[in-house]
């Protein structure tokens, strides 16, 4: 028995020796390979994502979003889960009216992670007269994770191009 599970550990190491690494060259191909089958997939997501702001459907957003997910919006504290998402936008929502069109600028992509960087336009009308109107851009990234098949939101930061206030 014991002569058994050596041979087969040593079989075990002798089969991994023998594998072939990936070459920097084909991980770098495999890589543009997967961002290339992502994007598509997280530019329908952003439209979505804009639509919905149009629209005011927080449980919606709060569904592009993964179930432990970390919004790190500017000057205010992280939002974390989706419930805390789907709180954050009915409190934006209830402020007034926030069209917002997302556009992707690069993505990066390795197995189930992947990385996008991109830029953003809004517009703030409020409801009644509880603040001004504004409207701004700015940056973001947002790291994605296939999760159960599906590609969602794990992480998202973003910042506005203007100064504060």
């Amino acid at each position: 028995m014991l002569i058994a599970r050596w041979t087969a550990a040593v079989a075990a190491l002798a089969l991994a020796a023998c594998a072939k690494t990936e070459t920097p060259e084909q991980a770098q191909a495999r890589m543009q390979a997967e961002a290339d089958s992502v994007r598509p997939i997280v530019e329908a997501a952003n439209a979505n994502y804009s639509r919905w702001t149009v629209a005011k459907q927080s449980d919606s957003i709060a569904m592009l979003h993964t179930t432990d997910v970390t919004l790190m919006p500017p000057n205010n504290p992280a939002v974390t889960g989706r419930d805390g998402v789907k709180a954050m936008y009915d409190t934006a929502f209830a402020a007034g009216a926030m069209p917002l069109t997302l556009t992707m600028v690069s993505i990066t992509a390795n197995g189930p992670l992947a990385v996008e960087r991109g830029a953003y336009r809004y517009t703030f009308t409020p409801t009644g007269a509880s603040a001004p109107a504004m409207s701004g851009s700015g940056k973001y990234l947002a790291h994605w994770q296939k999760t159960g098949g599906q590609w969602l939101i794990a992480a998202d930061i973003w910042n506005d191009d203007a100064p504060p206030p």
